[in-house]
């Protein structure tokens, strides 16, 4: 396939160049066993490796200057607030350590050790391995325990590693468009396993947010290589062909599961059908029922933590226990725990995330670019998934504040350099 872009020029002053490569190892193992479950002790331990290794650069190099510490303060510092009025304080405080401190602890870190792009290509490569690596033992898990109610256990379970994968998907275009020749090969394959594994999975958002994804990278390269035909044709034509597959997928998907698991059993006109997903689907009644809890504390909310208000508020008797977990759907869920405000924050934290990435989209640096529309993709990716349920917490938003970590990282000393 022809390359729809050229290939950028190295860059001078990489961590890499000047640093002993060893010292990377920790964040390298770090984001390689992230995606895995049962790693949370060696997790913790390469997480504080890792900030280790971000003061030795800061020490070498300075500290860089964070785009969005605006809005990450303000985040941080509204839910530390909300402790004041929580319904539970040390429930609050513990969510507060386990989402925002080690979120930040990612991201900082994966920010400051991201100076060129040898970093850069050292984590896709890494994030790559432990994709296939979460593929193969997924897979393996799930013909061992056909049958069985959750047989992705081992890879966090079907809704939060459905999250991952669409989070991941933005990663694959751009070790794509960075990878040689040959290495590019291997991503037929790996595209295809990776779509069936999504498949496999279930999961109906999975194909929305990946479509969307993608659709964000071909309004991209349309508008910047809108003048070169053949560029924007080899550009285009695989993107546009995977949102056809993500579409026919979602259908599928749609038209194989229940639209409604509590009430199928007692009303066959609600079992598997398209229409009725959009207009049947439990979502609908759960979004209800937390906006008017909404509405009962609207600025203050009950206290920082995704599972806090289940444990507050009382459930409705015909709800499953995992229905009432949380509000499955990331704003509703920042509005209970945190009011309006923390609904405000939210949107502003991601919207300055999405905004510096526009900022890089717009640069006339070719692998400049690639960052920024990988980084938008992302954005839109994990916040629209996250719209039908609530995984900006543990696994998938420490994967989350890693990638962002290293795009906003590369981004941002490329842009110093030009």
């Amino acid at each position: 396939m022809a390359q729809p872009f050229a290939t950028p020029a190295p860059i001078s002053g990489s961590l890499m160049d000047t640093m002993p490569t060893r010292l990377l190892l920790a964040a390298a193992l770090f984001l390689f066993i992230l995606p895995t479950n049962h790693t949370m002790a060696p997790r913790m331990v390469l997480l504080f490796a890792l900030l280790v290794t971000a003061v030795v650069a800061i020490r070498k190099f300075g500290m860089p200057r964070v785009p969005i510490r605006w809005p990450l303060l303000a985040w941080a510092s509204l839910a530390l607030l909300s402790l004041a009025w929580s319904e539970m304080p040390d429930f609050s405080w513990g969510e507060f350590k386990k989402e925002i401190v080690f979120g930040m602890a990612a991201f900082f870190g994966f920010f400051i050790l991201t100076r060129g792009r040898r970093e850069l290509q050292l984590w896709l490569h890494i994030a790559i391995a432990s994709l296939v690596t979460t593929m193969i033992l997924g897979l393996a898990n799930y013909w061992r325990l056909q049958g069985y109610p959750e047989p992705w256990n081992i890879v966090h379970g079907y809704a939060s590693y459905s999250t991952y994968l669409a989070t991941a998907a933005p990663i694959i275009i751009l070790w794509l468009a960075l990878a040689g020749r040959r290495l590019r090969l291997a991503g037929y394959p790996l595209v295809a396993a990776y779509l069936f594994v999504a498949y496999l999975l279930g999961n109906r958002m999975f194909w929305v947010s990946v479509a969307g994804a993608l659709a964000v990278f071909a309004a991209l390269f349309a508008w910047r290589w809108r003048n070169q035909r053949t560029r924007l044709r080899n550009g285009l034509v695989p993107l546009l062909a995977g949102i056809l597959v993500c579409g026919a997928l979602f259908v599928l998907v749609a038209n194989q599961k229940p639209v409604d698991y509590t009430h199928t059993a007692r009303d066959a006109s609600v079992s598997k059908h398209l229409v009725g997903t959009f207009t049947k689907s439990e979502r609908l009644y759960m979004w209800s029922f937390w906006v008017d809890r909404i509405q009962e504390r609207p600025w203050t909310g009950v206290g920082f933590g995704r599972d806090l208000p289940h444990w507050v508020y009382e459930k409705p008797k015909d709800w499953p226990d995992l229905y009432f977990a949380h509000a499955h759907n990331l704003v509703l869920d920042y509005g209970a725990q945190l009011g309006i405000p923390g609904i405000l924050v939210l949107l502003w934290l991601f919207g300055a995330i999405a905004a510096r990435f526009w900022r890089y989209a717009r640069s006339p640096d070719e692998t400049l670019f690639l960052v920024g529309a990988t980084g938008l993709s992302l954005v839109l990716a994990f916040f629209s998934k996250n719209l039908t349920d609530e995984l900006f917490w543990r696994t998938d938003a420490l994967v989350f504040w890693s990638f962002t970590g290293i795009l906003l990282g590369y981004g941002e000393h490329r842009a110093k350099k030009l």
